[in-house]
């Protein structure tokens, strides 16, 4: 029976999260297998704030504040406020489109039937880069869009004569005004003056932060590796640097756990299903190549990343528990002993039934008939490949 959810009596911010856990399963590269994903993302986050993995062009944190400065302008009411933004964000897919460069429209596929708007895929930057100066999630907005609207009137004068309470403007007062043809007219490329704005937000916002010092660095040319090789985040403040090392090291010491989850998942198969011998030979030869980059470095030792973790408020004692039995496995083994070490092969098995328990692909058959021979594997990238293409928007603008 297919999975469902149910909305019940949540707050508007308890629903913005969610539609934020919604996005990480329908964006290729973010599947969990290992339960990984509370530290992925705390890194990302210290890292990146602000960003998703579903993001797409920089200029999108300008068309929404832009739309919605029109339908305050408008007066629309609360109560259409939401589909009032709908149809613009709609109407925003065709002139995008249209420019030639269309890579990174949101909705171009799905039009219509557009399950997530621009703004909501946005909101977290918004907010974070204080574009947005309520600080408060999008369904709070709202819910009190009329009333920002109108602000305090007479009646709700300060206690000392002659001072009026001055109403709170919804929008950073210097946002750069919209094209006179928007939105039936619509860019990717950032105007100097939009970069410059945008620019001096992520380094007021974020300061500290490698977002916050690529975006000052104006590279022209971001790789499109690992960002840790980036020429500029290599000589990124050494505070800095000690992140980006904590995310590389956790990065390819974690890559082997869900290499060995599939090698496990091919047996299984083969076992009950018979063939696919070609993906068993696979995933040990995969497992084989990942153990020899490994073992080549220094010992993991992970002490650092629960003193990160504890930074961020992040309780994880059994994903903790999980990962060090992992380290130690791998301290006493040789490399060629990883794919069939049983102690190993017991840990992954029984995170998986930790994680999933009647669901989980070891022990249930028709779960390990929807595997598709490859899931959740390859190298943790901690949203680069998004902020890359926003970084590349940015100093495009600022060379404008």
């Amino acid at each position: 029976m297919a999975a469902t959810l149910t909305w019940l009596d949540l707050t508007a911010s308890d629903r913005d999260r969610m539609r934020q856990v919604l996005d990480l399963f329908k964006e290729q590269g973010t599947v969990d297998e290992m339960g990984l994903g509370r530290l992925r993302d705390a890194l990302s986050e210290a890292l990146f704030p602000g960003t998703s993995t579903i993001q797409t062009r920089l200029r999108y944190v300008l068309f929404v504040p832009w739309i919605y400065r029109q339908l305050e302008a408008r007066r629309v009411d609360s109560s259409s406020v939401s589909a009032q933004l709908r149809k613009a964000e709609l109407e925003l897919i065709g002139p995008l489109l249209e420019n030639g460069r269309s890579q990174g429209v949101i909705g171009e596929r799905a039009r219509g039937s557009l399950a997530r708007q621009p703004s909501s895929v946005y909101w977290t930057a918004l907010v974070r880069w204080g574009l947005f100066l309520h600080e408060r999630p999008q369904g709070w907005y709202h819910a009190h869009f009329t009333s920002l609207l109108h602000g305090p009137t007479a009646e709700d004068a300060a206690d000392d004569p002659g001072i009026i309470l001055a109403r709170q403007p919804n929008w950073h007062p210097r946002l750069p005004d919209p094209p006179k043809a928007f939105p039936d007219e619509a860019f990717f490329d950032l105007t100097r003056e939009e970069a410059v704005f945008l620019q001096g937000r992520i380094e007021e916002r974020c300061a500290g932060t490698l977002l916050a010092w690529l975006a000052r660095e104006r590279s022209d040319a971001p790789t499109d590796g690992c960002f840790w090789d980036d020429r500029a985040a290599t000589h990124a403040p050494a505070g800095l640097r000690d992140t980006i090392e904590l995310s590389r090291r956790f990065s390819l010491h974690v890559e082997g756990m869900p290499l060995l989850y599939n090698l496990l998942l091919a047996e299984r198969f083969r076992s009950e299903h018979g063939g696919g011998e070609e993906r068993v030979e696979q995933y040990r030869q995969e497992i084989d190549e990942w153990a020899t980059r490994e073992l080549e470095e220094a010992s993991f030792d992970p002490a650092e990343l629960w003193t990160f973790a504890a930074s961020r408020q992040l309780l994880v004692p059994p994903l903790r528990h999980f990962v060090e039995a992992w380290t130690s496995r791998l301290s006493d083994i040789g490399s060629a002993a990883i794919a069939d070490d049983r102690t190993l092969r017991s840990l992954i098995e029984s995170r998986e039934c930790h994680l999933k328990g009647p669901r989980a692909r070891l022990h249930n058959p028709a779960r390990l008939l929807d595997w598709s021979g490859e899931v959740g594997v390859g190298r943790m990238n901690f949203r680069w490949h998004r902020v890359r293409q926003m970084l590349l928007d940015l100093h495009e603008g600022l060379a404008a």
